[in-house]
């Protein structure tokens, strides 16, 4: 059966992170990503993380801050339906390839345009990278311990994020194209924007009551409990109780049955409890190993994950077990990456490829639109392209 997205081609000039990851998360459901890279006076080290965020793709390069660089990507957009870039604002006006040649090239184009803090507004022509992506957007101010400095995420959170809005916002602009008669346009998205959105209710809670929400470590300010417990054998656990009739169970686990029925430790008067509550499960997770508690909370139905760290990830028999993550041939091993997402049960994305060396289908690319050997050999020699590589 076909993929979802075959015959959907993206344009992808954009560089790490999040305006690639757009690309390869429809990359990953069949559309045919054709990356177009700056050429390197020495091919680009293959690092993990290129070999996972730029798999299923084409590779060529072209200096596009040379006409005849322009030319080849004005070429390429002809016959694309996306097309995506992460330059700071103003860049690709300044190589002539804004958003009205873009446009006139192909009026059926999405232009998605990523960038720390959008192509208006007072800091457009700043640059930004997932560190003040998260620093702006509340959500290191929010993260870590009372009494300790704000901490940045350890995961790439906000690309990650912006990456699946970017790929949100050109199946949107494609489905207003294609199924009710619209046209191409630009979708414009700041990287701290999607880490704004996944605010919770913190913006409107301080224009309800003026409250500023502040970091609160392992636990939640609103819900008790829910935190982080360490086992007998030294592993953290993550255990929480939403709802009274969780907490009645996780009472009852805990040997505190008489908690389970006490109209004091009912949903938001637990709030009260809390140093109480977290003493009373602390000790009893304490007492006992992984497996012990973890079998106790299933039995329960009371929510509990371990902490793990990216060795038990891989090891981890859920994870294994419900295939999130997969491995997929390269060179003379295999490489391990997390599925693609999300599980769709008729047509399921899938990695046919890890990511391409830099340049590495420009030959073939340049051939399909028009260009002979010779031509293309010019265009190495001058530096137009890299040197072709197989």
């Amino acid at each position: 059966m076909p993929l979802p997205l075959d015959g959907f081609r993206i344009i992808d000039c954009s560089t790490v992170l999040a305006g690639p990851l757009a690309a390869t998360h429809l990359g990953d459901f069949g559309a045919d990503v054709i990356k177009v890279e700056l050429p390197q006076a020495e091919p680009l080290p293959m690092r993990a993380t290129r070999l996972h965020e730029e798999r299923n793709k084409r590779s060529i390069t072209a200096d596009l801050r040379t006409e005849e660089g322009q030319d080849i990507l004005l070429r390429l957009i002809r016959d694309a339906d996306a097309l995506i870039e992460n330059f700071r604002p103003g860049t690709f006006e300044k190589w002539n390839l804004g958003p009205d040649r873009l446009l006139k090239e192909n009026p059926r184009l999405i232009i998605h345009r990523l960038s720390a803090f959008g192509q208006t507004g007072p800091w457009s022509s700043l640059g930004g990278y997932d560190r003040q992506a998260q620093a702006i957007s509340g959500a290191t101010y929010v993260t870590g311990f009372p009494d300790s400095e704000p901490v940045r995420s350890g995961f790439a959170t906000a690309d990650y994020m912006a990456g699946i809005w970017g790929a949100f916002s050109i199946i949107l602009a494609a489905y207003w194209r294609d199924a009710r008669g619209g046209t191409g346009q630009v979708s414009d998205l700041a990287l701290f924007e999607p880490m704004l959105r996944a605010s919770e209710g913190s913006i409107t809670e301080f224009g309800l009551s003026g409250s500023v929400r502040e970091r609160a470590g392992n636990s939640n300010p609103g819900v008790v409990p829910a935190s982080n417990f360490r086992t007998s054998d030294g592993v953290t656990v993550a255990i929480n109780a939403n709802n009274d009739r969780q907490w009645a169970r996780l009472a009852r686990v805990i040997g505190r049955a008489d908690l389970a029925v006490n109209e004091d430790y009912r949903m938001a008067s637990r709030l009260k409890h809390a140093e109480e509550i977290y003493a009373l499960i602390g000790e009893w997770v304490g007492a006992r190993d992984v497996r012990t508690v973890e079998a106790a909370m299933v039995e329960a139905g009371v929510p509990c994950a371990p902490v793990l760290n990216v060795r038990q990830i891989l090891e981890h028999p859920m994870i294994r077990g419900r295939g999130s993550i997969v491995n997929i041939p390269w060179e003379e091993t295999d490489l391990a990456m997390v599925a693609p997402l999300p599980r769709l049960s008729a047509s399921p994305g899938e990695i046919r490829s890890a990511a391409p060396r830099t340049g590495q289908h420009t030959v073939e690319v340049l051939k399909g639109i028009g260009f002979d050997a010779n031509q293309i050999a010019e265009l190495a020699e001058r530096g137009i392209i890299g040197k072709p590589t197989s």
